[in-house]
């Protein structure tokens, strides 16, 4: 095919040449001597054979030409990276499919469009830089921009451009670095939260290491009293002392007690095992637990809970929250006040319980800061009773541990509500 359209070409080409020929004005034929003949026949031939020989070399540099714009067709066609020729004011003049693929849009629809026009508009000044900076230096730029295109996720690219030859236009090639971007962002913002965690433990540590030492030393002087002067105390004074080491003794172990499981919860060390139970027959005996300290401070414990309801929960988890909730109720309630404990369920697979006081309440930055280890809001209750704020927190995740979530209702002087849901069984299950 290719040699029919050479022998074409050339055949028009003699046509053109005898045409010009006929054209010259004719001139008186030489005289030339039979020796001169054959030698300008000679000369002739020679150049003939000259002109075959640049003809079949002009044939192979053009076919060595083809294959290689083959080759760069192929090669730039196949490339991962986006291959655009942009002209000053920044259209797109050429591009490769995988430059299309990157903007969103099949290449007739692309050509002769602005490039900006994809880019994202916080970084569009940074490509308008880039464009200018190629023309200006005539040497290779670099630059990072965001595109954005047909409502899909913005895409991180790479943009390396050099200008051509004829400095109209110039040669851009955009690499999609949107993965390492988004691993970049994600370590950075492990980072930050490894910080924060950092910071939070620190405060944490100090805060326990402050509360561990008031009962220590609280125990330390009680025994010193003992060891000194315990020949000249009397019963009354020994049993007081007694008591007083007795409360220093809960405290220490309580909160030893919330340290341990807060430090395995963190550890993955607490496993987890829902269990369908009858919820009154987990909650019933805590109200059983706590009633000597209620008769004491004259507070009313009161519940509605169906006898029936049962629930999907780990029964360890669930009952060291109801302690440690029906426990703050009672710390922070004056004598003479009132706890009620309610259940209902709130949906086809989710029960909510509450337990409602009258105590002191809480103001609006206590709230905030109920469920943080950097902030410091534990208090003492109303007859001194000590108070870490631990507890709230391993709640807080043993709840979420469920899918549940816990939350609280207060106001200064007029009480508080705690809530949280956990899953809920509303078929009742025959034993």
């Amino acid at each position: 095919m290719k040699e029919t359209c050479n022998k074409s070409k050339a055949e028009i080409l003699r046509q053109k040449a005898e045409t010009l020929l006929k054209k010259k004005p004719s001139k008186t034929a030489l005289q030339l001597s039979e020796v001169e003949m054959l030698k300008l026949i000679y000369e002739l031939e020679v150049h003939q054979i000259e002109l075959e020989l640049q003809y079949k070399q002009l044939r192979h540099l053009w076919a060595v030409g083809e294959v290689g714009i083959d080759k760069y067709t192929k090669l730039n066609d196949l490339t991962p990276s986006g291959n655009f020729t942009l002209s000053k004011e920044g259209k797109i003049m050429e591009l490769n499919p995988c430059g299309s693929q990157m903007l969103g849009k099949e290449r007739v629809h692309i050509k002769n469009t602005l490039f900006s026009f994809f880019v994202s508009s916080d970084t569009k000044p940074i490509f308008n830089l880039f464009l200018a900076k190629i023309f200006n230096s005539k040497t290779k730029e670099l630059c990072e921009l965001t595109l954005s295109s047909n409502g899909n996720l913005p895409m991180y690219v790479y943009l390396a451009g050099i200008v051509t030859e004829n400095e109209e236009q110039c040669l851009v090639t955009i690499v999609d670095i949107t993965e390492r971007k988004l691993a970049e962002e994600e370590i950075k913002n492990k980072n930050e939260e490894l910080l924060k965690l950092n910071a939070e433990k620190d405060k944490f540590f100090s805060i326990i290491a402050h509360d561990l030492r008031s009962p220590f030393n609280a125990l330390l002087g009680f025994t010193q009293i003992m060891v000194e002067d315990l020949s000249t105390l009397t019963f009354d004074e020994i049993q007081k002392i007694a008591v007083n080491m007795r409360n220093s003794a809960n405290k220490l172990f309580n909160l030893l007690e919330n340290l341990l499981q807060w430090s395995l919860m963190q550890r993955g060390l607490i496993s987890f095992k829902p269990e369908s139970f009858i919820l009154l027959n987990r909650i019933a005996p805590i109200i059983e637990l706590v009633s000597d300290t209620a008769q004491k401070k004259m507070i009313t414990i009161s519940y509605d809970i169906p006898e029936d309801l049962r629930v999907m929960a780990d029964g360890q988890m669930f009952e060291s929250v109801m302690r440690n909730l029906v426990f703050n109720a009672l710390k922070f309630t004056h004598k003479g006040g009132k706890i009620s404990i309610e259940v209902k369920p709130i949906s086809d697979n989710s029960v909510e319980i509450s337990i409602r006081d009258t105590g002191i309440g809480m103001n609006k930055r206590m709230i905030d800061n109920l469920f943080l280890l950097d902030e410091q809001t534990n208090r003492k209750g109303t007859d001194g009773e000590p108070n870490t704020g631990l507890g709230l927190i391993i709640c807080k995740d043993f709840i979420e541990k469920h899918g549940g979530q816990l939350w609280v209702e207060s106001e200064e002087g007029q009480g508080t509500i705690f809530y949280f849901t956990i899953p809920y069984i509303n078929t009742p299950v025959k034993i």
